[in-house]
C-alpha cells in the first residue's frame, strides 16, 4: 500500500510500531502480574484481548491515513476488520494466534481491501504478534462456512472491531440465517470435526499428558459447546444459556468452573514458555502443582492432587459435550422410518428402539431412586446391544448423586449377574462409573476417580486402570492361546472381575496398597454377599496381585524351590489360575503393548509349573520330562556322539529349565557346539523366538569362570542395541560355562544379519579390555529424562532368605545406558558369580535383579560383605 511521503513516513511508522509492541508487551507483563496473585482467567484473557484490539484498531487508522484518498474512502465504506476465533470470543492467552478476518463488500474496495491485508499483515508481525489471517468477502465468507467446519467455528466467534458496520451487519445477517436453516448439519460438520481432532490428540480423558486445549474434555470441547448452542439458540455465551434456560445450573457451575481451571493452567503454560504452548507435560505438571499451592495430603503427591483436578474438569465437559453432541445430531433414516414399526416396551419401563433404549415415565421414576434399576437398565442396554438413549442418562447422571450406597440384595445379585458376563463388560462399568452409579456399588471408586499415579510406566488413572483391567480380561475370551482357554475354562468369572474392580483401589491411601485393598475387598465381598470363602479367596487374589509378576519376572524361576513356595502360598488350583489370569490383566490394562507376548510366555510357564506342583498326579515328573527330552536328544547325535560320556555328563548338568523349555534339537545343537569348545574359547549364536517377539542368544565358554564373561557379552549385547530382558549362567561339568540372553532387538528390523553380528560381537567381548560403547536409541533418551520427575531413589535390596545357594540383589534406579553392564561388571570385581538375571521395570525404574554365589560357590553372607556389594553397586550407578 502506498505510504505518501516514503521519507517521513517511514520513522513515524517505525516509531509507531515500536510503541504498538511495547504497549503489547506492558500489556503482557500486566497478564502476568494479575495471573501470579490469582486473578481471574477470563477476565485476564479479556482485559489483553482488549489491549490487542487497541493495537489493532491503531494501526488499521495508521493504514487508512498513509493511503491514498480513494482507497481510504474505499477501505472506511467497504472494508471491516473481525476478529474471528478465540480472538472474537475474547479469550486470548498471552501467545496466542491472532485470528483476524478482513471482510470486504467486493468491487471497488476489493483493491483496496488487498492492500490493507498487506500492510496489517507486515505492521502486526512487525508489532510481535503471530496473526492469522483471512480476506474474504460477504459471499465467500458464508459459502466457505458450508464447506469446513474450522471457518465456520470460527465465525461464529465473530465480532466487528473496526471498519464498515454495513459490511458486518450483511455478514452477520446472513451467517446466522445460515446456520438457523442448516442447523443440524452445521452441529454434524462441528461434532465430526472435533471427533477426528479428538483421535489425533488420544480418544480418552485421562492422558499422562494431554494438550490443554485439544485433548478430549480440554478447551476445545467447551468451544464446541459454545457452537452447538449457537447453532441450536443462536446464542453461545453460556451466562445467557444459563438465563435463557437452556444450561442447568448444575452444569453451568460445573462448565464455567473448568473452563477457568482450563483457562488458567494455559495462560500459565504460555507465560511460562514464553510463547504459545497447549501441552501439558509432567515437569510442567509438577511446576504448576506447586504454583498452584497443592499441598500433598493423603497418600498423594502435589501433582497427582493438580492432575485429579484436570482430569475432574475433562471429564465433566467431555461428558455434556458427548450429550450435547448427541442431542444435536440427526436421527438416521432407519431410526426415523423403522423405530415406529420395530421398537418395543420392557415391562412399561423402558422402550427399546432401533439403536437406543429409553426410559418410560415409569422407568424414569424407578431410575431417580434405585441402584439396582440402573444396574438393570445397563444390563438391558448390553442385552439387546443398544445404547442408553442421551435423555435418560442424563437423567441417571444427574439422579446419582442422592443415591444411597447401602445395597440391596436385588442390587448386589444384578452386580454380580453383571460381573459374570464378559461380553461388553469393560465399557459397561465405564459407563456406570460416568453415570456415578459404580461407586454407589463399590464405594471406594470415589476416592480413585481421577486418581493420577505420577509415573510413565501407569498410562491411565487408577479408576479408568481397574475398569480397563476388567476390559482386557474380558478380551481373553477371544485369545486363540493358552492364556484365552484358561479365561474361557473359567466356571465363574465373578469372582476374577470384582478382584480386577478392587485391585488398586487403595493407591493414594497412606500405606501398602495391596494391603489396603484386601480389606476394601472383604468389606466389598460382605456388601455383595459373598460366602465366607469367596470373600477370603477375594482379598487374598487383591493382597497378592502383585505376586506372580515379582516370581516371574524378578525371581529365579528355574529353581524348583522358588515355583514350590509360589505355589504353596496360592494353596489351590483355583486360586493360582485366578491369579495368573489378574496379572495378564493387570500388565495389559497399565498401556498398549506392556503384555506382550513374551511376558504372556514367562507368566504362563510359571502357571504351568505352579499347576504342577499342586496337581502331581495330573504332570509328568521332573525325571520323566527330563528322560523323554534325552530321548529325543540322543536321536539327532550321532553314533560316536552318543558312546562319547562327555555328552551324557554335561547334559546331566544342564539346568532343567533349559532342557525342558526348548526343542529337543536346539538342546541337541548346543552340545554339539560345546563339544568342540577347548583352550578357553567360545562361541555364540542367535536363536529366534518368533511367537514371543524376541530373541534368545546363547553361549558357551570353556573355563568360564571367574573372567567376567556375563558382564562382557551384556555390554556387547546392549552396544548392538539388544535390550536384554533376562539372562542366566550355568556352570557345566569340565568348567564348560553356558549363558543364555532373551533380548528385545532395538535395532533396523528385518535385517537377519543382526543376530549374528551380536554373536560374533558376544565373542570378541571375552577377556576384552576395551569398553562397550553404548548407542544412543531414539525416543529412549527423552524417556529417561521424563522418569527423572518421578524423584524415586536409587536403591539396593539384598536378600538372603529366597534362595538356599544364592544371595538376591536387587538394584532399583533410574536406566540408563550400559546400566546392565556396569551392575555386572561391578558384581564381577566383588568376585562375585552372577547365576540369573532378571532385568524389568518399577514404575519409572528399571529393576535389575542377579543371582549372585561367591567364586567358590558359596553364598555371600554377614553383614560387611552385604555392605561392600551395597556401597560398590551404589557407586556405580553414581558415576554412571
Amino acid at each position: 500500500m502506498p505510504s505518501g511521503d516514503s521519507k517521513p513516513g517511514v520513522p513515524r511508522l517505525r516509531s509507531e510500531l515500536l510503541e504498538v509492541r511495547d504497549a503489547l508487551e506492558a500489556a503482557r507483563q500486566q497478564f502476568r502480574h494479575g495471573h501470579d496473585l490469582g486473578a481471574d482467567a477470563v477476565r485476564l484473557c479479556g482485559r489483553f484481548t482488549g489491549h490487542v484490539d487497541t493495537a489493532l484498531t491503531r494501526l488499521f487508522e495508521s493504514a487508512v491515513a498513509d493511503a491514498p484518498a480513494g482507497e481510504a474512502a474505499a477501505i472506511r465504506a467497504g472494508c471491516v476488520l473481525a476478529p474471528i476465533g478465540g480472538y472474537g470470543r475474547r479469550q486470548l492467552a498471552p501467545y496466542s494466534d491472532i485470528d483476524l478476518m478482513i471482510l470486504h463488500a467486493g468491487g471497488a474496495a476489493a483493491g483496496a481491501a488487498k492492500n490493507l491485508a498487506r500492510r496489517l499483515t507486515q505492521d502486526i508481525f512487525d508489532a510481535g504478534m503471530a496473526l492469522g489471517q483471512s480476506l474474504r468477502t460477504v459471499e465467500e465468507a458464508l459459502s466457505l462456512s458450508k464447506q469446513d467446519a474450522v471457518i465456520a467455528s470460527s465465525l461464529v466467534e465473530a465480532r466487528q472491531l473496526i471498519g464498515s458496520a454495513e459490511v458486518y451487519q450483511k455478514f452477520r445477517t446472513q451467517f446466522e440465517a445460515s446456520v438457523r436453516r442448516r442447523a443440524r448439519y452445521f452441529c454434524g460438520m462441528f461434532v465430526e470435526a472435533r471427533r477426528e481432532e479428538r483421535l489425533k490428540y488420544g480418544e480418552t480423558i485421562y492422558l499422562l499428558e494431554p494438550n490443554i486445549k485439544r485433548s478430549r474434555g480440554a478447551l476445545r470441547d467447551i468451544h464446541l459447546l459454545r457452537w452447538l448452542w449457537y447453532t441450536q439458540h443462536g446464542v453461545s455465551d453460556f451466562d445467557r444459556l444459563q438465563s435463557m434456560g437452556v444450561v442447568s445450573m448444575f452444569d453451568y457451575r460445573r462448565l464455567t468452573s473448568a473452563r477457568d481451571f482450563l483457562m488458567r493452567v494455559r495462560n500459565d503454560l504460555h507465560l511460562e514458555a514464553g510463547k504459545a504452548r497447549d501441552d501439558l507435560a509432567r515437569a510442567e505438571q509438577l511446576r504448576m502443582a506447586e504454583k498452584m499451592g497443592y499441598r500433598g495430603r493423603d497418600g498423594l503427591r502435589p501433582v497427582e492432587q493438580f492432575m485429579r483436578d484436570y482430569f475432574r474438569h475433562a471429564s465433566h465437559v467431555w461428558f455434556l459435550a458427548a450429550r450435547v453432541s448427541e442431542l444435536t445430531q440427526p436421527k438416521p433414516t432407519v431410526d426415523r422410518v423403522l423405530g415406529p414399526v420395530v421398537g418395543r416396551y420392557l415391562d412399561h419401563d423402558y422402550r427399546v428402539g432401533v439403536r437406543d433404549i429409553h426410559a418410560t415415565g415409569d422407568g424414569r421414576a424407578k431410575l431417580t431412586s434405585r441402584v439396582e434399576e440402573v444396574l438393570r437398565l445397563v444390563d438391558l442396554a448390553r442385552l439387546y446391544q443398544k445404547r442408553i438413549g442421551a435423555e435418560t442418562w442424563y437423567l441417571v447422571y444427574r439422579a446419582s448423586p442422592t443415591f444411597t450406597t447401602e445395597l440391596s440384595p436385588d442390587a448386589a445379585a444384578r452386580f454380580l449377574a453383571i460381573l459374570d458376563n464378559p461380553t461388553g463388560l469393560g465399557e459397561l462399568l465405564r459407563r456406570m462409573h460416568d453415570l456415578g452409579v459404580l461407586e454407589k456399588v463399590v464405594p471406594e471408586f470415589t476416592h480413585a476417580r481421577c486418581l493420577l499415579q505420577f509415573n510413565q510406566y501407569h498410562k491411565y488413572t487408577v479408576d479408568e486402570h481397574c475398569i480397563r483391567a476388567v476390559q482386557e480380561a474380558a478380551a481373553f475370551e477371544t485369545r486363540e492361546d493358552g492364556l484365552g482357554a484358561v479365561y474361557r475354562a473359567l466356571p465363574q468369572k465373578r469372582l476374577l472381575h470384582l478382584a480386577l474392580v478392587i485391585h488398586d483401589l487403595a493407591k493414594g491411601r497412606d500405606g501398602d496398597h495391596s494391603v489396603l485393598g484386601a480389606e476394601l475387598a472383604r468389606q466389598n465381598a460382605r456388601r455383595l454377599g459373598l460366602s465366607e470363602a469367596d470373600g477370603e479367596t477375594l482379598a487374598w487374589l487383591v493382597l497378592k496381585h502383585l505376586e506372580m509378576a515379582l516370581v516371574a519376572f524378578r525371581r529365579n524361576t528355574g529353581d524348583p524351590q522358588t515355583v514350590a513356595a509360589f505355589a504353596q502360598d496360592a494353596a489351590t488350583p483355583e486360586r493360582l489360575t485366578l491369579l495368573y489370569l489378574i496379572t495378564c490383566a493387570d500388565f495389559a490394562a497399565v498401556g498398549p503393548g506392556v503384555l506382550n507376548a513374551w511376558k504372556v510366555e514367562v507368566l504362563s510357564d510359571l502357571h504351568r509349573r505352579a499347576l504342577a506342583v499342586l496337581q502331581p498326579e495330573r504332570t509328568p515328573s521332573d525325571d520323566e520330562r527330563r528322560g523323554a527330552v534325552r530321548g529325543q536328544v540322543w536321536a539327532r547325535l550321532s553314533e560316536p556322539e552318543r558312546d562319547d560320556p562327555w555328552f551324557a555328563q554335561q547334559f546331566a548338568a544342564l539346568p532343567e529349565s533349559f532342557v525342558t523349555g526348548r526343542p529337543a534339537g536346539d538342546v541337541a545343537d548346543t552340545l554339539q557346539r560345546l563339544k568342540r569348545l577347548s583352550d578357553g574359547r567360545g562361541d555364540a549364536w542367535g536363536v529366534s523366538r518368533p511367537e514371543t517377539g524376541t530373541t534368545e542368544l546363547l553361549a558357551g565358554v570353556d573355563r568360564g569362570s571367574g573372567r567376567g564373561v556375563f558382564s562382557a557379552m551384556a555390554g556387547a549385547l546392549s552396544a548392538s542395541g539388544m535390550q536384554i530382558l533376562a539372562a542366566e549362567t550355568a556352570s557345566l561339568a569340565d568348567q564348560m560355562l553356558l549363558l543364555r540372553y532373551v533380548v528385545e532387538d532395538r535395532g533396523p528390523s528385518g535385517d537377519p544379519g543382526r543376530v549374528a553380528q551380536a554373536a560374533a560381537k558376544m565373542v570378541a567381548a571375552i577377556d576384552s579390555d576395551k569398553a562397550p560403547k553404548f548407542p544412543r536409541i531414539w525416543g529412549v533418551e527423552q524417556q529417561h529424562t521424563d522418569a527423572r520427575l518421578s524423584d524415586l531413589p536409587t536403591e539396593v535390596r539384598l536378600n538372603a532368605s529366597v534362595s538356599q545357594e544364592h544371595l538376591i540383589v536387587e538394584v532399583f534406579t533410574l536406566d540408563r545406558r550400559g546400566l546392565l553392564y556396569h551392575l555386572a561388571r561391578a558384581l564381577h570385581d566383588l568376585e562375585l558369580v552372577i547365576a540369573v538375571a532378571k532385568i524389568g521395570t518399577y514404575l519409572d525404574q528399571v529393576v535389575d535383579v542377579f543371582y549372585v554365589a561367591e567364586r567358590d560357590g558359596g553364598k555371600p553372607a554377614g553383614e560387611e560383605r552385604f555392605e561392600a556389594i551395597r556401597a560398590r553397586l551404589i557407586e556405580v550407578i553414581d558415576a554412571s
